[in-house]
């Protein structure tokens, strides 16, 4: 494909899976030789970052966009409509180099670790996070549950022995669950079609029916505690990271430029 020059708007509400996405999308189109505009109007295509709503786009540049336009039955004028909905199930998910470095993927010899848990906090998952605190306590007095609620870095991943990401809502890909499996941590996460396909149907890592705080209890202690389930979550997650890898995503995305931009 010829150089493409792409501008990219992140909406304020963009959310941070969108966020961490235009970084790395930033990244790998400059290191191909493409090139990052800032005006709409000097770009072949454009890709905006949005949140759960498309902003009122004017420009006529040809672009695609993480959400659509909502249907409102009265409404005036909302502005374009996008040539293609960017999803992870179209346009692979990437995860940041940095947490491919900090693996440290647990073998059948390792010692075993510290009996931590780690959670990106956002208001969605806020009460079930507190349930499953209170009933985790009622039988263990040594787990520690750490809630970042900054995005989460590859050293706080890593600090971890499970990951967890207790979404709520099916569109909600903000729980890092790819990072944790790059970065070499367990990961439990609901039963969301994105997390489903990163933990590829629950054979890299522990999936649990959303929404329920005794299944997740459950699924805590068995992910801290039945250590003989760490080899096949963990090798699994060694055949299967490269996925993840920006390359991947790149191609996707240049494919979806060159068919808008024809």
């Amino acid at each position: 494909m010829r150089a493409v020059r792409v501008a990219q708007i992140v909406a304020p509400d963009a959310s941070q899976y969108e966020r961490k996405s235009q970084r790395i999308d930033a990244e790998s189109l400059t290191a191909a030789g493409h090139t990052i505009v800032a005006d709409p109007a000097e770009a072949d295509v454009a890709h905006v970052y949005a949140g759960r709503e498309l902003p009122r786009i004017e420009f006529r540049t040809p672009f695609v966009a993480s959400a659509g336009r909502k249907k409102r039955r009265f409404s005036l004028r909302g502005g374009a409509e996008p040539r293609a909905i960017v999803t992870p199930f179209n346009v692979p998910e990437a995860v940041e180099t940095p947490y491919f470095s900090s693996s440290t993927l647990p073998s059948a010899t390792s010692e075993v670790r510290e009996s931590t848990v780690g959670s990106y906090l956002r208001p969605s998952i806020d009460n079930m996070l507190k349930q499953t605190m209170a009933r985790i306590d009622r039988f263990r007095s040594d787990v520690e549950w750490r809630v970042f609620t900054h995005p989460p870095t590859p050293q706080d991943v890593s600090s971890v022995t499970v990951w967890a990401d207790p979404a709520i809502d099916e569109n909600d890909y903000d729980g890092f669950v790819s990072e944790a499996l790059a970065a070499g941590t367990i990961a439990v996460a609901a039963r969301t079609p994105v997390n489903s396909a990163r933990l590829e149907k629950g054979r890299c890592g522990l999936l649990v029916r959303p929404g329920d705080p005794n299944e997740w209890t459950h699924a805590i202690l068995t992910a801290l505690f039945k250590q003989e389930r760490w080899p096949a979550w963990s090798d699994a997650a060694r055949q299967t990271v490269s996925k993840f890898r920006s390359g991947n995503r790149l191609r996707a995305l240049l494919q979806l430029y060159e068919s808008i931009c024809r």
